[in-house]
């Protein structure tokens, strides 16, 4: 067996010194797959090595959600990798995100069903979900399955979108992060305009500060400010210098 404790060393080309019993280096290449994102341990699940088609609980962190919004739905030819001679049609919906397509079981297409308001399938397109995952028994154990909330999910003040997850952070952490931020909740598209526009606001009013600045270099000390003839005080300011005496 291979203790985390011979590792002593990783190599350029990805691999591990093993200092074996007699004291001797032996290269080994050892796969690690848990990753860190947002600042959390990113785990794997053992299923995901095996690269299903299809959205699974194997896709979840422990606790997460995702807020996802239906691109299509229909009735598709859904093969197992394990057993490919085995061929079902089942109901499958696709999302605008980025993720894999959900096959969708009773329970879930009822959970649809009531978050859209309708049994029609074609009116599902644009209505946003939040999948989690929940145990349910099955097989006479509790097993792992993916279940659509009975909720909708967060909307972005701006655009109107599905606030998803991103950069590691949660629909709702995203949410609650731009309200405070912002004023406002945001999807991450939008928090990102939101945060390059207000650094241009400081850039703009020091460049009109500037611009002022410079005219009253221009005008000189003795230069004074008198109401537009035409709006009055309120519409505004002109300059002009002051006649010599």
């Amino acid at each position: 067996m291979l203790r985390w404790d011979n590792l002593t060393g990783l190599l350029e080309n990805g691999s591990f010194v093993l200092i074996t019993s007699d004291n001797t280096a032996e290269p080994v290449t050892v796969y690690i797959f848990s990753s860190y994102e947002g600042g959390k341990v990113k785990m794997t699940h053992w299923k995901k090595l095996t690269n299903p088609n299809y959205l699974g609980s194997y896709a979840f962190q422990p606790g997460e959600e995702k807020a996802v919004t239906i691109a299509a739905v229909g009735q598709e030819e859904v093969t197992n990798p394990a057993e490919p001679e085995k061929k079902e049609n089942c109901i499958v919906a696709h999302f605008m995100q980025p993720e894999k397509p959900l096959i969708l079981n009773k329970t879930n297409c009822r959970a649809i069903e009531r978050l859209a308001g309708t049994p029609d399938i074609e009116k599902w397109p644009g209505v946003g979900i939040i999948l989690c995952v929940q145990r349910v028994p099955a097989f006479g154990e509790l097993v792992e399955a993916v279940r659509v909330r009975p909720v909708k999910p967060f909307i972005c003040a701006d655009c109107g979108g599905v606030i998803s997850g991103y950069g590691g952070k949660g629909h709702a952490e995203i949410r609650e992060h731009t309200r405070k931020t912002y004023g406002r909740q945001l999807c991450a598209e939008c928090a990102t305009k939101a945060k390059a526009s207000a650094g241009k606001a400081p850039e703009k009013e020091n460049a009109q500060a500037a611009a002022a600045a410079a005219l009253d270099h221009e005008n000189g000390p003795e230069a004074e400010a008198v109401p537009d003839q035409d709006g009055g005080p309120a519409a505004g300011t002109r300059r002009r210098r002051r006649a010599e005496a």
